[in-house]
């Protein structure tokens, strides 16, 4: 089989040269550095398959989060960019002809370009950190919330009837902690609480999956309206790798709202009463410790029996005065995390690598591909 990784980081370049290595497949690892020059054989299929008008959206959408220009002359440019990058990308397929392509997470334009420039018979390869600790994700059809992990809880029930012994091994987990930018005194925590995790503000789960929350202050609203709704303590933790700063926000916190910077994200998620997340890898991990979790964006694990969800600030409020009458299925929780563990995510992490990783990857990769 051939594959075509694109690398747009020394990480991603790194990783995927050993992949191709210990694989056995043959192919490249292409930068755009390297691409080919465009091809005017190409423009009928940019033409066609490349969402022009998706594309441009996202990329000045990222750009206003940032505070940059984004006006009519940056858009003109954008847009013969991304032609300019189509055709390059057009031009190395028609050469390299692969079975597939392998992009990292595929929201970057460029990726988007890749995998759309492509035959239709080319299988799609989107990689990312894993869902679970100790493992990588490698999917068709994306990441996030556009990764192919079934929605309908129905599957999820046949899953439990079909595999009961996978569920009795479904046990509690140690979460990997993430380095912090900015080191925080850890606080006392009180004895009742609902725990909200805050995002990055410029990162793709924000700017495209978070429809009526657009950032971290808008989400300090909501749980400033909580604590005067519920009468509950909200304690909030910045997220640990966010380029956004919020000094006026720890201005604005009191005894019903609190900052736990320092603590850790495994003990807040524990002693919470609940975890409302926008769709943050701590809702996720908050499903795998059991505790119940409230969804105010689009995520995948946003299923009915495993995490309740809200379309608005008055949904979310209304299902925290139920709580925890949310019907959550104690079956249905540890099916999900048993399809996620076996069969859904590739074990090893993508940092270490080692070859039973890599020819787990291969096995994966193949048995899309059949």
């Amino acid at each position: 089989m051939k594959v075509v990784f694109l690398g747009l980081a020394k990480h991603q370049i790194k990783y995927f040269s050993a992949v191709l290595e210990h694989s056995g497949f043959t192919g490249a690892v292409v930068t755009p550095a390297k691409l080919p020059f465009p091809s005017f054989f190409d423009l009928r299929r940019a033409f066609y398959q490349v969402e022009w008008s998706r594309l441009v959206r996202e990329k000045c959408a990222e750009r206003a989060k940032k505070g940059r220009y984004r006006g009519a002359v940056y858009r003109l440019l954008l847009r013969l960019e991304l032609l300019v990058m189509a055709l390059r990308f057009g031009r190395l397929l028609r050469k390299e002809r692969p079975d597939a392509v392998a992009v990292w997470n595929g929201s970057h334009r460029y990726c988007a370009l890749f995998t759309s420039m492509c035959e239709a018979r080319v299988l799609k390869l989107y990689f990312e950190n894993g869902l679970l600790p100790g493992t990588t994700t490698l999917d068709p059809r994306g990441v996030n919330y556009r990764n192919s992990v079934p929605r309908d809880p129905e599957f999820y029930r046949s899953y439990a009837r079909r595999h009961p012994d996978r569920l009795r091994g479904v046990q509690a987990v140690t979460l990997v902690p993430r380095q912090a930018k900015r080191q925080s005194q850890s606080v006392e925590l009180p004895g009742s609480y609902i725990f909200i995790p805050f995002q990055d503000d410029w990162d793709t789960q924000i700017r495209l999956f978070s429809p009526w929350i657009s950032d971290m202050r808008e989400l300090f609203s909501f749980a400033q309206l909580v604590a005067q709704r519920s009468g509950r303590v909200v304690v909030l933790k910045e997220h640990p790798s966010s380029r956004v700063k919020y000094p006026d926000l720890a201005m604005r916190a009191s005894d019903k709202v609190i900052f736990a910077n320092g603590n850790s994200t495994q003990e807040l998620i524990e002693n919470a009463d609940c975890v409302v997340t926008i769709n943050s890898t701590v809702g996720l991990e908050s499903i795998l410790l059991a505790k119940p979790v409230l969804i105010l964006g689009e995520a995948f694990y946003a299923i009915e029996g495993i995490a309740a969800s809200a379309r608005s600030a008055e949904e979310g409020l209304a299902l925290l005065e139920t709580l925890p009458c949310w019907g959550v299925s104690e079956e249905l929780r540890q099916a999900f995390i048993s399809y996620l563990r076996d069969e859904y995510c590739v074990p090893g992490r993508w940092q270490v690598g080692g070859a039973e990783h890599y020819a787990a990857v291969a096995r994966r990769i193949e048995a899309l591909k059949a």
